[in-house]
């Protein structure tokens, strides 16, 4: 299990919150903005803190179209929209600790947003990150329009793939998936997960025809056909299952666990996922605000040899973060009782 402990000081609208003893199967349950969301992007920048493209993805997940200097600026704990009117803004700095693969990880980051670098002026803007990992090792990270930024290879990061409520939408997230998965004769449980749905799924591969990319289903009735031809909890099983897959040995995180899935097969899809993360050795940190996904999530944890645990997160009258820890048992026992965990 790679992560056991997270502990957001500074992230976003987020201070002060701890979770402790995290579970290789972990709910994080709540209202709509409450920041569960927050906890799954502050993880991820946990545990690959000096890789761009994990910075990248973070700004990017909840507006693809946000320009990406915003996005980034959203993350520190600020919140005021970046403005460069009266010249480069300092934003303060964000810090999330934890307990990552048995060890100790501090990350401290700051952003310096300016519309001109290197003496050159630019009618863009340009956010410098500079990031400090246990407060030794700094590492810059400068995002251009046109440039990449650094990867920074001093500090270990670890897999770890994020499944928001439009991975299933989008076809490039599905190739990219799949490509690796294919490549690597591991995309069995893809398959298995997309055939609950539908027993006539045969198979599932990459179509690149006259630079047309797709995925394609193998269907006894259909022949080859599109993925997008089938309804979202198909696409959605796949986007899990593929995400799954390439996490192998590190973490998955799924944003609304619910999203797409209808509550009446979600604890088959919930129960070949649990066995897919255990044969796999992933550890599955997920957001979700519906019953039905928590009840479906325990029943496929209650016969097998996993741990599982869940946390409330709500904001208090004073509007601070609110977080309660259910372990397993105690959940399952509050749900047979018909207690609300949130």
């Amino acid at each position: 299990m790679i992560l056991k402990q997270l502990v957001i000081q500074r992230f976003r609208g987020m201070m002060d919150v701890v979770l402790d003893d995290l579970a290789p199967i972990t709910l994080v349950v709540g209202a709509n903005n409450a920041g569960k969301s927050s906890v799954l992007e502050a993880a991820s920048l946990l545990l690959r803190p000096l890789d761009p493209a994990q910075w990248v993805q973070v700004a990017r997940q909840r507006d693809m179209d946000m320009p990406l200097a915003d996005g980034l600026w959203s993350l520190f704990p600020s919140g005021v929209p970046l403005d460069l009117d009266d010249g480069p803004k300092q934003s303060r700095a964000l810090r999330l600790t934890g307990q990552v693969a048995l060890a100790s990880r501090d990350l401290q980051a700051s952003g310096l947003a300016t519309l001109s670098w290197d003496a050159e002026e630019s009618g863009d803007v340009t956010l410098r990150i500079e990031a400090r990992i246990n407060r030794q090792t700094v590492h810059d990270m400068v995002f251009r329009r046109e440039a990449p930024a650094a990867y920074g290879r001093d500090v270990e990061s670890y897999r770890c793939f994020t499944v928001t409520p439009a991975t299933h939408r989008s076809t490039r997230a599905l190739l990219e998936h799949l490509s690796k998965v294919v490549d690597e004769g591991r995309k069995q449980l893809a398959v298995d997960l997309l055939q609950l749905f539908d027993p006539e799924v045969q198979g599932l591969d990459v179509s690149a025809v006259r630079g047309r990319d797709g995925v394609r289903v193998t269907h006894a009735s259909r022949g080859v056909v599109d993925l997008a031809s089938f309804g979202d909890g198909m696409r959605r099983s796949a986007a899990l299952a593929l995400a799954l897959t390439r996490a192998s040995g590190g973490l998955l995180l799924i944003d609304e666990l619910e999203a797409g899935i209808h509550p009446r097969i979600l604890p088959r899809v919930m129960t070949r996922l649990v066995e897919g993360a255990a044969e796999a050795d992933v550890q599955i940190l997920a957001s979700t605000h519906s019953l039905e996904a928590c009840d479906a999530m325990m029943e496929a944890t209650r016969e097998q040899v996993v741990d599982a645990a869940a946390y409330y997160l709500g904001l208090g009258p004073d509007h601070g973060h609110e977080l309660r820890r259910y372990g397993k048992e105690r959940i399952i026992e509050m749900r047979e009782a018909g207690l609300d965990l949130r």
